[in-house]
Protein backbone atom coordinates (compact mmCIF):
# COMPACT_ATOMS: atom_id res chain seq x y z
CA UNK A 1 0.00 0.00 0.00
CA UNK A 2 0.89 3.71 -0.55
CA UNK A 3 -0.30 6.46 1.66
CA UNK A 4 0.36 10.38 0.33
CA UNK A 5 -1.16 12.95 2.79
CA UNK A 6 -3.00 15.52 0.93
CA UNK A 7 -3.64 17.40 3.84
CA UNK A 8 -2.56 17.60 7.43
CA UNK A 9 -4.55 20.92 9.22
CA UNK A 10 -7.51 21.85 10.00
CA UNK A 11 -9.78 24.92 9.80
CA UNK A 12 -7.14 27.24 11.17
CA UNK A 13 -5.77 28.20 7.83
CA UNK A 14 -2.12 28.16 6.99
CA UNK A 15 0.25 28.33 3.53
CA UNK A 16 1.56 24.65 4.76
CA UNK A 17 -1.23 22.55 5.08
CA UNK A 18 -4.67 21.71 3.46
CA UNK A 19 -7.60 19.90 5.42
CA UNK A 20 -7.67 16.90 5.76
CA UNK A 21 -7.53 14.20 3.40
CA UNK A 22 -5.32 10.97 2.52
CA UNK A 23 -4.96 9.21 -0.80
CA UNK A 24 -4.59 5.22 -0.20
CA UNK A 25 -3.37 3.12 -3.18
CA UNK A 26 -3.35 -0.58 -3.20
CA UNK A 27 -3.49 -2.47 -6.43
CA UNK A 28 -6.26 -1.08 -8.54
CA UNK A 29 -8.20 0.46 -5.45
CA UNK A 30 -7.30 4.29 -4.99
CA UNK A 31 -9.03 5.75 -2.35
CA UNK A 32 -9.43 8.97 -0.74
CA UNK A 33 -10.05 9.00 3.15
CA UNK A 34 -12.13 12.32 3.99
CA UNK A 35 -11.90 15.45 1.53
CA UNK A 36 -11.53 18.59 3.16
CA UNK A 37 -10.78 22.02 1.61
CA UNK A 38 -7.57 22.19 -0.35
CA UNK A 39 -7.40 19.00 -0.92
CA UNK A 40 -8.89 18.52 -4.56
CA UNK A 41 -6.04 20.26 -6.39
CA UNK A 42 -3.54 18.95 -3.97
CA UNK A 43 -4.13 15.53 -5.70
CA UNK A 44 -2.50 17.27 -9.32
CA UNK A 45 -0.08 19.09 -6.79
CA UNK A 46 1.13 16.01 -6.19
CA UNK A 47 0.93 14.19 -9.08
CA UNK A 48 -1.75 12.25 -8.32
CA UNK A 49 -4.31 10.81 -10.97
CA UNK A 50 -7.47 12.05 -9.22
CA UNK A 51 -9.75 10.89 -12.31
CA UNK A 52 -9.25 7.02 -11.49
CA UNK A 53 -10.16 7.33 -7.84
CA UNK A 54 -12.52 4.19 -7.11
CA UNK A 55 -13.52 4.99 -3.60
CA UNK A 56 -14.13 8.10 -1.06
CA UNK A 57 -13.92 7.21 2.69
CA UNK A 58 -15.77 9.91 4.77
CA UNK A 59 -15.46 10.22 8.09
CA UNK A 60 -17.90 12.52 9.53
CA UNK A 61 -19.64 15.64 8.64
CA UNK A 62 -17.41 18.59 9.89
CA UNK A 63 -16.37 21.04 6.90
CA UNK A 64 -12.97 20.08 7.07
CA UNK A 65 -13.32 16.58 6.90
CA UNK A 66 -16.20 16.79 4.04
CA UNK A 67 -16.23 20.19 2.43
CA UNK A 68 -15.13 19.44 -0.99
CA UNK A 69 -16.66 16.09 -1.56
CA UNK A 70 -19.65 17.81 -4.04
CA UNK A 71 -16.42 19.24 -5.65
CA UNK A 72 -14.97 15.79 -6.64
CA UNK A 73 -18.02 15.48 -8.35
CA UNK A 74 -18.21 18.65 -10.03
CA UNK A 75 -14.74 18.13 -11.34
CA UNK A 76 -15.79 14.67 -12.41
CA UNK A 77 -18.48 15.95 -14.68
CA UNK A 78 -16.74 19.00 -15.76
CA UNK A 79 -13.45 18.71 -15.41
CA UNK A 80 -12.42 15.63 -16.72
CA UNK A 81 -10.06 15.17 -19.30
CA UNK A 82 -10.13 11.56 -20.36
CA UNK A 83 -13.17 9.24 -20.12
CA UNK A 84 -14.52 7.18 -17.57
CA UNK A 85 -16.71 4.14 -17.09
CA UNK A 86 -15.54 2.75 -13.94
CA UNK A 87 -17.72 3.10 -10.88
CA UNK A 88 -17.22 5.56 -7.84
CA UNK A 89 -18.02 4.01 -4.56
CA UNK A 90 -18.74 7.05 -1.71
CA UNK A 91 -18.28 5.07 1.88
CA UNK A 92 -19.41 6.95 5.03
CA UNK A 93 -21.74 6.97 7.88
CA UNK A 94 -25.45 7.25 7.92
CA UNK A 95 -26.75 10.38 6.77
CA UNK A 96 -24.25 10.20 4.20
CA UNK A 97 -26.59 10.02 1.62
CA UNK A 98 -28.92 12.63 2.93
CA UNK A 99 -25.85 14.79 2.71
CA UNK A 100 -25.04 14.58 -0.67
CA UNK A 101 -28.56 14.69 -2.19
CA UNK A 102 -29.04 17.92 -0.04
CA UNK A 103 -26.22 19.33 -1.11
CA UNK A 104 -26.73 18.55 -4.71
CA UNK A 105 -30.12 20.65 -3.82
CA UNK A 106 -28.48 23.34 -2.73
CA UNK A 107 -25.83 23.95 -5.59
CA UNK A 108 -28.97 23.20 -8.08
CA UNK A 109 -27.15 21.07 -9.90
CA UNK A 110 -27.84 16.89 -10.27
CA UNK A 111 -23.92 16.11 -8.80
CA UNK A 112 -24.73 12.26 -9.76
CA UNK A 113 -25.22 12.70 -12.87
CA UNK A 114 -22.19 11.18 -14.36
CA UNK A 115 -20.97 9.21 -17.24
CA UNK A 116 -20.25 6.46 -14.72
CA UNK A 117 -21.97 4.85 -11.76
CA UNK A 118 -22.07 6.92 -8.60
CA UNK A 119 -22.75 4.25 -5.54
CA UNK A 120 -23.38 5.41 -1.55
CA UNK A 121 -22.86 2.68 0.64
CA UNK A 122 -23.22 3.82 4.56
CA UNK A 123 -21.54 2.18 6.77
CA UNK A 124 -22.32 1.18 10.70
CA UNK A 125 -19.67 0.68 13.41
CA UNK A 126 -18.22 -2.61 13.22
CA UNK A 127 -19.10 -3.03 9.70
CA UNK A 128 -16.14 -4.32 7.21
CA UNK A 129 -16.08 -4.03 3.35
CA UNK A 130 -14.01 -5.28 0.64
CA UNK A 131 -13.35 -2.73 -2.46
CA UNK A 132 -11.10 -4.86 -4.70
CA UNK A 133 -7.78 -6.60 -4.68
CA UNK A 134 -8.05 -7.93 -1.45
CA UNK A 135 -8.21 -4.87 0.16
CA UNK A 136 -10.45 -4.12 3.53
CA UNK A 137 -12.10 -1.64 5.06
CA UNK A 138 -13.13 -1.69 8.43
CA UNK A 139 -14.78 1.18 10.82
CA UNK A 140 -15.45 2.14 14.38
CA UNK A 141 -17.31 4.56 16.12
CA UNK A 142 -15.51 7.30 17.59
CA UNK A 143 -16.32 9.99 20.22
CA UNK A 144 -16.57 13.35 18.55
CA UNK A 145 -20.05 13.61 16.69
CA UNK A 146 -22.63 11.79 16.55
CA UNK A 147 -21.94 9.64 13.30
CA UNK A 148 -17.83 10.23 13.26
CA UNK A 149 -16.29 6.77 12.32
CA UNK A 150 -12.37 5.79 12.53
CA UNK A 151 -11.22 3.35 9.46
CA UNK A 152 -8.23 0.42 9.39
CA UNK A 153 -7.81 -0.09 5.57
CA UNK A 154 -5.85 -3.36 5.20
CA UNK A 155 -4.21 -5.39 1.91
CA UNK A 156 -1.79 -8.02 0.97
CA UNK A 157 -0.90 -8.25 5.09
CA UNK A 158 0.06 -4.87 6.18
CA UNK A 159 -2.60 -2.20 7.65
CA UNK A 160 -3.27 1.12 7.86
CA UNK A 161 -5.61 3.36 10.82
CA UNK A 162 -6.85 6.38 10.53
CA UNK A 163 -8.54 8.18 13.94
CA UNK A 164 -10.43 10.71 11.78
CA UNK A 165 -11.49 13.25 14.56
CA UNK A 166 -11.26 11.61 17.61
CA UNK A 167 -11.82 12.09 21.47
CA UNK A 168 -9.63 8.91 23.37
CA UNK A 169 -12.06 5.84 24.04
CA UNK A 170 -10.66 2.02 24.51
CA UNK A 171 -12.56 1.14 21.45
CA UNK A 172 -10.07 2.80 19.29
CA UNK A 173 -6.41 0.64 20.31
CA UNK A 174 -8.78 -2.25 19.75
CA UNK A 175 -10.24 -1.18 16.50
CA UNK A 176 -6.77 0.47 15.49
CA UNK A 177 -4.38 -2.36 17.11
CA UNK A 178 -1.21 -3.85 15.09
CA UNK A 179 -1.52 -1.15 12.26
CA UNK A 180 1.76 -0.91 10.28
CA UNK A 181 1.05 3.20 9.99
CA UNK A 182 -1.39 5.18 12.14
CA UNK A 183 -2.60 8.45 11.14
CA UNK A 184 -3.94 9.83 14.30
CA UNK A 185 -5.22 13.51 14.56
CA UNK A 186 -3.80 15.10 17.17
CA UNK A 187 -5.40 18.61 17.44
CA UNK A 188 -3.72 20.01 20.22
CA UNK A 189 -0.08 19.94 22.07
CA UNK A 190 -2.05 19.58 25.31
CA UNK A 191 -6.23 19.39 24.92
CA UNK A 192 -8.77 22.01 26.19
CA UNK A 193 -10.84 21.21 28.58
CA UNK A 194 -14.23 20.09 27.12
CA UNK A 195 -12.74 19.42 23.59
CA UNK A 196 -13.61 16.29 21.69
CA UNK A 197 -9.96 15.09 20.18
CA UNK A 198 -6.72 14.09 20.91
CA UNK A 199 -3.74 15.63 22.02
CA UNK A 200 0.30 14.76 21.94
CA UNK A 201 0.11 12.60 25.17
CA UNK A 202 -3.23 10.87 23.29
CA UNK A 203 -1.18 10.01 20.34
CA UNK A 204 1.91 8.60 22.30
CA UNK A 205 -1.07 6.11 24.55
CA UNK A 206 -2.97 5.29 20.94
CA UNK A 207 0.26 4.59 19.40
CA UNK A 208 1.58 2.32 22.43
CA UNK A 209 -1.37 0.54 23.51
CA UNK A 210 -2.53 -0.19 19.47
CA UNK A 211 1.21 -1.48 19.21
CA UNK A 212 1.51 0.65 15.60
CA UNK A 213 4.90 0.15 14.07
CA UNK A 214 4.78 3.70 12.91
CA UNK A 215 2.59 6.82 14.14
CA UNK A 216 1.49 9.82 11.75
CA UNK A 217 0.30 12.52 13.82
CA UNK A 218 -1.58 14.75 12.08
CA UNK A 219 -4.37 17.20 11.99
CA UNK A 220 -3.04 20.28 13.55
CA UNK A 221 -4.30 23.91 15.38
CA UNK A 222 -0.91 24.82 16.13
CA UNK A 223 2.99 24.36 14.46
CA UNK A 224 4.46 20.83 14.96
CA UNK A 225 7.50 22.01 14.01
CA UNK A 226 7.42 24.30 16.30
CA UNK A 227 6.26 22.35 19.61
CA UNK A 228 9.13 19.76 18.93
CA UNK A 229 5.73 17.17 18.47
CA UNK A 230 8.00 14.09 17.78
CA UNK A 231 9.68 14.80 20.84
CA UNK A 232 6.72 15.52 23.13
CA UNK A 233 5.36 12.25 22.05
CA UNK A 234 8.11 10.24 22.43
CA UNK A 235 8.70 11.63 25.78
CA UNK A 236 5.12 10.46 26.30
CA UNK A 237 5.62 7.22 26.01
CA UNK A 238 5.90 6.06 22.31
CA UNK A 239 8.70 4.08 20.92
CA UNK A 240 7.87 3.07 17.48
CA UNK A 241 8.68 5.43 14.58
CA UNK A 242 7.32 8.74 14.52
CA UNK A 243 6.39 11.00 11.27
CA UNK A 244 4.58 13.95 11.89
CA UNK A 245 2.71 14.65 8.84
CA UNK A 246 3.06 17.13 6.46
CA UNK A 247 1.42 18.07 3.59
CA UNK A 248 2.47 15.78 -0.05
CA UNK A 249 4.47 13.23 2.15
CA UNK A 250 4.32 9.45 0.76
CA UNK A 251 4.76 6.39 3.11
CA UNK A 252 5.04 2.86 1.31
Amino acid sequence: MKLTILGAGTCALTTERACSGYWVEAGSVRLRLDAGAGTMHAMTRFGLPWETITHQFISHFHLDHCGELPGLLWCFRFGRRAPRTAPLEILGPVGLRALLEQTSTLYGANLFDQDFPVTIRELRPGEAVTLGDDLTLRVGKTVHTEESLAVRVESGGRAIGYTGDAMWSDDLPRLLGGVDVLVAECSYVDLPSGSRHLDSADNARLGREAGARRLVPTHFYFDPDGERLAERVAAAGYGGDITVARDGLTIE
